[in-house]
C-alpha cells in the first residue's frame, strides 16, 4: 500500500516516568520533579516533570545542574519495574483498537490504524478513544501527545508539535506544511551532527533540503543521502510493516548501559563493565532465542558529550564474548578521557540459533553457556559471572538512557 494511503498513530507519554510517580504518590502532583539514578550524586534527571520543565530544568541534565536552574526540585529515585508495567498496560490498551503495534521505546510506539480507521475523522476518534482509556485504567497524571500522518517519521513529528496531552492531526496535503514549520533537528533520525553537515552544505530548512540534487546528496551522506532526500519530501523509505497481535511486543534491539560509579580513563575498568554489559546482553538474546548481526557500542563523557558507532557481523552471534570483542574494537579507538557511562546494543536480529562452528573450541564454548542458561533460568541471571567481569558491580538504575532496553 502506497504510504500516504496509511493512517499511522504516534502515542508519546509525556514526562512519562516523572507522570507515573506523580500518578502514583499524590504528595509529587503539580510540583518539579526529576526522576534519577539511585545514586543521586552522580546521576543525571531521566525525566523532568511538565512542571519542572516549566522552570527550565532539561532531560539528561545532571542532578547538581538541575538544583541550580530549578531550587525547589524534588529529585526522585527512578523504578524501572514500575514503568515497564505500565509500558505493557498501554500497549494492552493500543493492541485492543489494533494489532498492529510496534513499540518504539519504553514510552512510544506506533500504531497503523489504516484498516480500522478508515479515514482521518476516524484516526481522531479512535485517538480520543485511547486518550480516555489511558485516563480510566492508568490515572489522569499519566497522558500522551498524539500524531496522526501517513507515515511513523511524519506521525513522529506532530505528536511533537503540541505538547503537553496534545493531539495533531497531519493528512497527506498537510505534510509539506508541517515540516516547513520545524527545524531540521527536529525530525527523528537528524541530529546535531547532521544538522551541521547540513547547514555547511547551505541547507538550513526542509524547502533547501527538497532542492538540494539527491546525487550530492549521497555523494556526502552516501545511502543516508536517500533518506534525507525523502524525509525532506515526507516520505518514508521504510514503511511500518502489518505486525500480527502476537508478536507486537516483539523486541527489534537488546541493549544496557550503566553510568560509572566515577568517571574514568581506564581502558581496563571500561573493559570490565562492558564485558559484564555485553554478557548481561547475551544472556538476554539467547534466552529469547534470537541473535544479532549488529553491534552498537557508545560512550557519555563528562562533560555529557556522546560518541557511538556500529559493525556489522559476518554471522549472527548472541555470545557475551564476541559481543564485547567487536564493542571494545569500535572503542578503543576512541580518547576515552573522563568517561562517565558506557554502553553497548544489538540489533538485526534473527530467530533461531546459528550454525555450529567448525572448530572444537567453539563449540564447547557453545555448550558451556548453554548449561550456564540453564542455570540461569532456573536461579536468575546472577548466578554465574565471568572472572574478567568481578570487578564490574552493577547498581540498579533509571533514566531513559540508561533504561535496560528491548525495543
Amino acid at each position: 500500500m502506497d504510504n500516504t494511503a496509511r493512517i499511522i498513530l504516534h502515542i508519546d507519554m509525556n514526562s512519562y516516568f516523572a507522570s507515573v510517580e506523580q500518578q502514583a504518590n499524590p504528595f509529587l502532583r503539580g510540583k518539579p520533579i526529576g526522576i534519577t539514578g539511585k545514586s543521586q550524586e552522580r546521576s543525571i534527571v531521566a525525566t523532568a516533570s511538565i512542571e519542572a520543565k516549566r522552570l527550565g530544568v532539561k532531560t539528561a541534565m545532571s542532578t547538581w545542574e538541575a538544583k541550580k536552574v530549578c531550587p525547589p526540585i524534588i529529585l526522585y529515585p527512578g523504578d524501572p519495574e514500575k514503568y515497564s508495567d505500565i509500558m505493557h498496560r498501554f500497549n494492552a490498551i493500543y493492541e485492543s483498537f489494533t494489532p498492529n503495534v510496534e513499540p518504539f521505546s519504553v514510552d512510544e510506539s506506533f500504531l497503523d490504524i489504516t484498516e480500522e480507521a478508515e479515514d482521518y475523522f476516524g484516526a481522531t476518534c479512535m485517538a480520543q478513544a485511547i486518550r480516555s482509556r489511558l485516563r480510566e485504567e492508568l490515572g489522569e497524571h499519566i497522558t500522551a501527545s498524539i500524531g496522526i500522518a501517513p507515515n511513523k517519521l511524519m506521525a513522529k513529528l506532530a505528536s511533537e508539535t503540541v505538547k503537553p496531552n496534545g493531539l495533531t492531526v497531519v493528512r497527506p496535503h498537510e505534510v509539506l506544511n508541517l515540516l516547513d514549520r520545524c527545524e531540521l533537528n527536529d525530525l527523528c533520525g537528524i541530529g546535531s551532527r547532521i544538522k551541521e553537515r547540513l547547514n555547511a552544505l547551505g541547507i538550513s530548512n526542509f524547502k533547501q533540503l527538497r532542492e538540494f540534487p539527491l546525487k550530492n546528496l549521497k555523494a556526502e551522506f552516501h545511502s543516508y543521502g536517500a533518506w534525507l532526500h525523502e524525509a525532506a519530501w515526507g516520505r518514508e523509505i521504510a514503511s511500518l510493516p502489518t505486525v500480527a497481535r502476537n508478536d507486537s511486543n516483539q523486541p527489534k534491539s537488546y541493549g544496557h548501559s550503566y553510568t560509572l560509579p566515577q568517571n574514568t580513563s581506564d581502558p581496563r575498568v571500561l573493559k570490565h563493565y562492558l564485558f559484564g554489559l555485553a554478557d548481561k546482553v547475551g544472556w538476554r538474546m539467547r534466552r529469547d532465542g534470537v541473535t544479532a548481526r549488529r553491534v552498537t557500542a557508545f560512550v557519555r563523557f563528562g562533560d555529557f558529550t556522546s560518541h557511538g558507532e556500529q559493525r556489522t557481523f559476518h554471522e549472527p552471534t548472541a555470545d557475551g564474548i564476541r559481543l564485547f570483542q567487536m564493542a571494545w574494537n569500535i572503542l578503543k579507538p576512541i580518547c576515552l578521557l573522563d568517561v562517565r557511562l558506557i554502553g553497548l546494543s544489538t540489533s538485526l536480529l534473527c530467530h533461531g540459533s546459528t550454525q555450529p562452528s567448525l572448530f572444537k573450541k567453539e563449540r564447547n564454548m557453545t555448550s558451556i553457556l548453554s548449561a550456564l542458561d540453564k542455570l540461569q533460568s532456573r536461579y536468575g541471571s546472577g548466578v554465574w559471572k565471568r572472572g574478567a567481569t568481578l570487578q564490574a558491580e552493577f547498581k540498579s538504575r533509571s533514566s531513559g538512557f540508561h533504561f535496560d532496553h528491548e525495543i
